[in-house]
This record gives structure tokens, C-alpha cells and sequence, in this order.
């Protein structure tokens, strides 16, 4: 472990600069960085990477209800996170979830607190803003997990920095490409690592999976596949692919969350929700959405 933490000093303070500069556009989303991506044979997201995951803080006790107590949401904009139903609406009823974390990197740290580690190299501040409404999919079904997308509006509107930033919204082109046999990007916070973390996800048929995990939350709305690296992230956390322009990658935009995952021979199998098929109940719900083009 503190093998792993040495490496993830040396690499962010590489990018101090970058999470230290003022305020970035409120039209940004997705931010993609080629270095970054050279970077990906390392476990860990640096500060300015994935910015869009966003943690769910609940009334006291309730975590332990939540599988690995604890969620994952993603900002779609300045005033909305996307998160599981079943992180919100379980068989007894619902959630005391009051409000989100936005910008955590080390979720040992202080929320609010701007964090420097022993070489001056120094954290922006992550944001808590309180919830205004969780809007529930009229068609999840908890003893299935069917649907299970809920739509949380915040109080007031995210502070857009280098470490808190929305995901763009996949672009109309890509909505009806197919998700299997595909590459893409998971990233989160799991339960025994203090920092945030990413891995590549290999997508697999829904057949395939059901045949290595039948316990494994599937339907015709998800995509499912194995990490490359075996770490299990909280659920909700986001699924994201790189969208180009030409011969040029462009900005992440996001693919789906995590409503389950599963060990299988050594290997984290895991099912997101395909966000593409409720893009109108995400409308209906929130404003500001950004796709890029």
C-alpha cells in the first residue's frame, strides 16, 4: 500500500499545476488528457481526471443498509448527479441521502478542507452541496433492479474547477451503436483505497456474462464486463467512453453506472445501466445537459 501511494504522489505532483488553475469554462465536460490516458497502467486517478464522480453522503447508519456502504454518482451538469434507484429506494423504503460530494480524490481527507500532501503539492477543495429532489425512474422495480436510475438535483449549482467538472452526454451519433466488444473507462472510490481510482472495462455479450455469473444484475438495458485491473468500485460509479472528432479524441462522454458487480475466478465482472436508453427521463429531470457535437 504505501508502495501504491509513493507512485501516486510522484504523478500528481506532476500535475499540480493543472489542478492549482483558476476556474475552467462552465460549457466544459468530459475533459480528456492523452498523458493521462498513457497513464492508465496505474490504478489510481490523479485530481484532474474523472472529475465528474461524485459521492453520496446519507443520514447516519444508513450506509450499512447499501451494499459495500456506500454509492457513487456522476455530474451530468452543474445541478445534477445520476446515481443508482437502489442507492436511494430499497424494500423498506427510502434513503436519508442529503447531499453529494463533488471533487474527492482522497475520501479520507476533509470535505471543504484544501489538502496538501508532504511535498507541497496541494488539493483544490472537494464541494458538498445539498439535495433538492431525487427523482425515482416511475419504472425501477426493486426486487429486480430493473431501471434503477434515479436523478438528483442539487441545491446550487457545482463550482466548475480543474478537480470538478460535468461528463458529456452521449452525442446522438453514438445512441444507437452497439456496447459489446467495446473498451471503455470505469472510475470510482471502493471501500479499502482511500483515492480515487480507474480501469479499462472490456464489454461482453449479456448472454456471456449471465453464463459466468447468473447472480449478476442484468437486462436490456445494461452492458457487462470484466475490469482489467480486480478492483470493485462502489456502485453508481460511471462508465465512460472517448468520442472523436476526425482523427482526434475528443472528451470522455458517458456510457453507464454501475448497479452491480461480481467476483468471477479472480476477476471483478461488473453490469452498468446503458444511460442511452433514458435520455428523455433525464431530460424531464434535469437542464443544462451538455453533448458535444
Amino acid at each position: 500500500m504505501l508502495g501504491r501511494i509513493a507512485v501516486l504522489l510522484l504523478l500528481v505532483g506532476l500535475f499540480g499545476p493543472e489542478v492549482r488553475s483558476a476556474k475552467v469554462n462552465d460549457d466544459q465536460c468530459g475533459a480528456f488528457d492523452e498523458d493521462q490516458m498513457l497513464n492508465m497502467q496505474s490504478t489510481f486517478a490523479i485530481p484532474t481526471e474523472h472529475q465528474w464522480v461524485a459521492r453520496i453522503v446519507y443520514g447516519k447508519g444508513f450506509e450499512g443498509k447499501i451494499r459495500d456502504n456506500g454509492c457513487l454518482g456522476v455530474l451530468v451538469s452543474k445541478r445534477t448527479v445520476l446515481a443508482p434507484a437502489h442507492c436511494f429506494v430499497q424494500y423498506n423504503g427510502v434513503a436519508e441521502a442529503f447531499s453529494v460530494h463533488l471533487g474527492v480524490h482522497n475520501k479520507s481527507a476533509p470535505v471543504g478542507v484544501r489538502v496538501c500532501e508532504t511535498d507541497g503539492y496541494c488539493v483544490r477543495p472537494s464541494q458538498e452541496i445539498k439535495l433538492a429532489e431525487i427523482a425515482i425512474h416511475p419504472d425501477y422495480d426493486s426486487r429486480t433492479l430493473k431501471n434503477s436510475l434515479a436523478v438528483l438535483t442539487l441545491q446550487r449549482d457545482a463550482k466548475i474547477y480543474p478537480n470538478v467538472m460535468p461528463i458529456c452526454m452521449p452525442p446522438p451519433s453514438l445512441l444507437n451503436e452497439t456496447l459489446v466488444a467495446q473498451t471503455f473507462v470505469v472510475a470510482g472510490l471502493r471501500v479499502f483505497e482511500d483515492f480515487r481510482l480507474k480501469t479499462w472495462v472490456n464489454t461482453l455479450s449479456r448472454g456471456f456474462c449471465q453464463s459466468k455469473v447468473k447472480t449478476l444484475v442484468t437486462s436490456s438495458n445494461t452492458v457487462c464486463g470484466y475490469h482489467k485491473q480486480p478492483v470493485a468500485y462502489y456502485l453508481g460509479a460511471p462508465l465512460v467512453g472517448l468520442q472523436k472528432k476526425g482523427h482526434v479524441t475528443q472528451n470522455y462522454y458517458l456510457v453507464g453506472i454501475m448497479i452491480d458487480w461480481r467476483w468471477e475466478n479472480n476477476r471483478i465482472m461488473s453490469s452498468f445501466l446503458a444511460i442511452r436508453n433514458y435520455m428523455d427521463f433525464i431530460r424531464q429531470n434535469s437542464n443544462s445537459l451538455i453533448v458535444r457535437s
